[in-house]
């Protein structure tokens, strides 16, 4: 019994040890938030009398370490999911700026001085005494003043990114631009004329270059990363309103669950050990929660992904609720029956792609 109780508390020891150090090592010292829901805003047409939306993301961070390290950089990148949605603007545009206001004025002065001198002093006799000199000076002074541009460097730059169906913000750190507080970016896509939402996958990373071994070696540093999904809809359509909402909260509640799994699962003896073993193995460290992301990516099946299936009834119920809400929302363009025509008529007896299955029972 004594051996066990030391077995078990080296146990704890070694688990509290690690995590301590993981948590510090993995614990963002910037973090990021962004509204899952934003309007899409009606535009004017462009030239070939395309529907153009305008949606605004409004991205904030906040630096959560005590004494952070220095944040070099931010990486945002957008993509939606609707291949129907086209890039046609983006903003902020690419940026520079100098640390140094207005010109830089160099004056430069060339100076030229020639002198030339005689003298001649003599006793003519024991009474008399004379002197007698001669001096000449040239100088010559040429100056030439001129302004200079001063050096910039870049605050934002963006692009477009995947062949123009997506768009990246780097902005950097300068002394005109402090990477904390709220940031708006505002994207303009070309839709259709049925087009009520889309999804838009939005990723943010937070870098830092750390340099080593004397100066010679740079490291790029991650201090924080992010991402977030999304729901932009046509403004004023109010049932589209609506299913982005549902979307959002059913997000909300599908995190909310997977922190709670993962709480109960620490809390037993079983996963204590578990846990001591992945301390040394760091691809498994965020292999718990690592389904949720694939299934906000929607990268895989609630109904045939084994990490889901392996999740109790409570927590699949949730995810399955996730998806359903997400499939709503995405069948917002689809025509609505009394809009079918009679081509469509013809298909309804085609096969099926999308997956049906029966959602598991709480007990």
């Amino acid at each position: 019994m004594q051996r066990s109780l030391m077995f078990f508390s080296a146990i704890l020891l070694v688990q509290s040890a690690g995590l301590s150090k993981t948590s510090q090592a993995s614990n963002p010292e910037i973090s990021f938030d962004l509204p899952l829901v934003a309007a899409a805003v009606p535009n004017s047409c462009d030239s070939t009398g395309a529907r153009l939306v305008d949606v605004e993301l409004k991205l904030s961070s906040m630096i959560v370490a005590p004494e952070p390290k220095r944040i070099d950089q931010w990486i945002v990148r957008c993509q939606p999911r609707d291949r129907a949605m086209q890039i046609a603007d983006y903003a902020p545009r690419t940026e520079v700026a100098s640390p140094i206001q207005g010109a830089i004025q160099i004056k430069t002065t060339d100076e030229n001085a020639k002198s030339a001198g005689l003298s001649v002093d003599g006793t003519l006799s024991h009474f008399a005494v004379g002197s007698f000199g001669v001096d000449q000076s040239n100088k010559a002074t040429e100056s030439l003043q001129y302004d200079r541009v001063s050096a910039v460097q870049t605050v934002t730059a963006s692009g477009t990114i995947n062949r123009g169906r997506g768009v990246y913000f780097k902005l950097n750190w300068t002394e005109q631009q402090v990477l904390e507080g709220e940031k708006t970016f505002r994207l303009t896509f070309k839709v259709p004329d049925h087009w009520r939402g889309g999804l838009i996958d939005v990723s943010v990373i937070a870098q830092s270059e750390k340099k080593s071994f004397g100066g010679w070696d740079k490291e790029v540093v991650t201090l924080g990363n992010a991402h977030f999904v999304v729901a932009a809809y046509s403004d004023g359509d109010q049932a589209a309103l609506d299913a982005a909402k549902d979307l959002s909260s059913a997000e909300e509640t599908l995190r909310r669950a997977a922190i709670e799994h993962l709480q109960k699962r620490n809390s037993s003896l079983p996963s204590l050990v578990r846990s001591v073993t992945q301390i040394f193995d760091a691809k498994d460290r965020n292999r718990s929660t690592r389904w949720v992301e694939r299934l906000l990516l929607d990268a895989t099946n609630p109904y045939s992904d084994k990490e889901i299936l392996e999740l109790p009834v409570q927590t699949r119920v949730v995810a399955i609720d996730y998806c359903d809400a997400r499939e709503t929302f995405t069948r917002l363009n689809e025509p609505s029956p009394v809009e079918i025509t009679m081509s469509d008529v013809a298909d309804v007896g085609a096969p099926s792609t999308r997956y049906s299955a029966a959602k598991p029972a709480v007990e």
